[in-house]
């Protein structure tokens, strides 16, 4: 295989990889880093920056409410103030303005003089606007003369104020009438300076809150640093309690209750290390006792096999004896069975179960295993004629005496073995037509000494049979799986690796699925090859 399509395959399998992922890999992703997005950090993150964001807006809305009513009022004031002091210091003038005239120079000569006065009040710095009954509208600006009527007429009997803006310029509009003369005298009071204050609080009102979001993310980076370190350590300190570490320990530090709870975890441990010890102490000592029944007895039991099968070879005898000589052989011969599968369980309990891999042909172990048992008429074989594998034959010989016996002891016949052959690995189904293994049996089926039917005392067999072959197809680096049939019966399956077991040669959890899930089409392709 050329590199072009190494590549080829390896960028396929990335895209494969990121479809069965999906859209949320970035989550995991920042789950793996720490920052699980329902966690405490992101948590104390958003409570932190929302505290200080809130109060950075009440803050600053106050200070913006309270100057601008400050501000307002004092421009008021200050308005009110400078129209009675142009009432009192321009008074005659004003009036004289409002006397009527018939001339048309003495006219041109108030108007000339209200202008002056609208000119020299507007050096203070508000706009003025003089309504004489005689002259007309007089201003100190041409672009500040309209003054509603409403407010006029308002004017007319009192001082009054209102907020107005124009050309987006805000200003205070303060006016009243002089009496007898009826002349309107009209300020507007520029609120540029006052606005251009107000804007720098907003502003810096803005500015204070992006502060304040900033300190309040380090001080809960640093707050979550120190509520999550100590988590931390105790998730890792459970992992390893987890994988068997029964010495770990906290460190506790302080009285708060992140120390409680490590307290109380360090206490757990030691409990817990406790009662393991107890536990192996007392697994070892019934380990021991198994085995070592089952050495004492070996010897005996072999003399009583011997004498069993003298006594069932006496012919003369009355056929009580007869009767009693068969009970007897029987069940010596199914002690002396229980006592070896008590040994073979205490051996690879102890881990002293040894292996003897040699190369073998597996179809012909599968035939020899079939026709040592004399079941060559009762299970039907479906394997190719030629099949090389390296295994320790007498065990799986004892895996797969153990499935056909099984299957057919509580199964119906005829039971199936079919062999499927992968690239890295076999799976070999003993499938029966019987009525099936009951539902809430399935998890506990390869346990020691389980039985399926709990009214059932006893059985010819030992209990033991399907647990030792469990153990055998581990110590292959197999499994053995069991479930029912659709159309009736059960299927044990035996998976056995063809090559020590790896990640790049192991198929994963959905292939296997597939694997283990195969039906009659396999079936099929396997009778063609044998064909």
């Amino acid at each position: 295989m050329s590199r072009r399509e190494n590549r080829e395959l390896r960028q396929q399998a990335a895209q494969a990889r990121i479809e069965r992922r999906g859209v949320g890999w970035w989550r995991r992703g920042l789950h793996r880093r720490g920052w699980r997005l329902g966690g405490i950090r992101p948590r104390l993150f958003a409570g932190f920056a929302a505290v200080a964001v809130i109060t950075a807006i009440i803050i600053t809305s106050a200070s913006y409410y309270l100057t601008r009513a400050v501000m307002l009022d004092k421009a008021q004031q200050t308005a009110v103030s400078n129209l009675t002091d142009d009432f009192t210091a321009y008074g005659d003038q004003l009036q004289t303005g409002g006397t009527a005239s018939t001339k048309q120079y003495e006219e041109a000569t108030i108007a000339n003089s209200l202008h002056q006065v609208a000119n020299t009040i507007a050096k203070n710095g508000d706009a003025v606007v003089i309504i004489s009954p005689s002259v007309g509208t007089i201003s100190s600006n041409s672009n500040l003369d309209g003054v509603p009527a409403a407010f006029k007429s308002a004017a007319a009997n009192a001082m009054v104020q209102e907020r107005t803006s124009i050309g987006g310029t805000p200003y205070i509009l303060t006016g009243a009438t002089l009496q007898p003369s009826g002349v309107q005298l009209y300020t507007f009071t520029d609120l540029s300076q006052e606005q251009h204050v107000l804007d720098n609080l907003v502003l810096i009102g803005a500015i204070s809150t992006l502060l304040a979001l900033l300190g309040a993310t380090v001080v809960a980076f640093f707050a979550s640093r120190n509520i999550l370190l100590p988590i931390r350590r105790l998730g890792m300190a459970a992992r390893r309690l987890g994988r068997g570490d029964l010495e770990v320990r906290l460190e506790v530090n302080g009285s708060d209750e992140l120390a409680d709870v490590s307290r109380t975890f360090n206490e757990t441990a030691r409990a817990l290390a406790l009662s393991m010890e107890e536990l192996r102490a007392m697994d070892a000592a019934s380990r021991r006792f198994v085995a070592d029944v089952s050495h004492e007895l070996r010897t005996p039991l072999t003399a009583m096999t011997a004498v069993t099968e003298v006594l069932e070879d006496v012919e003369d005898a009355d056929p009580t004896t007869v009767s009693a000589a068969h009970l007897i052989a029987n069940e010596t011969k199914r002690l002396a069975r229980l006592v070896e599968d008590l040994m073979e369980i205490s051996r690879m309990d102890a881990g002293t179960a040894g292996m003897r891999v040699e190369d073998v042909n597996l179809p012909e172990l599968i035939e020899a295993t079939i026709e040592a048992r004399g079941w060559g008429e009762k299970v039907r074989v479906r394997a190719p004629r030629v099949l090389p594998v390296q295994v320790d034959a007498r065990r799986i010989d004892v895996v797969l005496a153990n499935l056909c016996g099984n299957a057919l002891k509580h199964g119906g016949e005829p039971v199936e073995l079919t062999v499927h052959e992968y690239p890295d690995t076999l799976l070999i189904e003993v499938a029966d037509n019987g009525p099936g293994i009951p539902e809430n049996a399935l998890p506990h089926i390869f346990e020691r000494f389980y039985k399926a039917d709990k009214a059932r005392g006893r059985s010819e067999g030992s209990g033991l049979g399907l647990a030792i072959a469990w153990e055998n197809a581990r110590l292959h680096n197999g499994e053995l799986s069991a479930r029912n049939r659709p159309q009736g019966g059960a299927v044990f399956t035996f998976r056995l690796p063809r090559h020590p077991a790896s990640p790049e040669t192991e198929p994963d959890q959905e292939t296997l699925g597939a694997l283990l899930s195969a039906s009659g089409h396999d079936t099929r392709q396997w009778e063609a090859r044998t064909r």
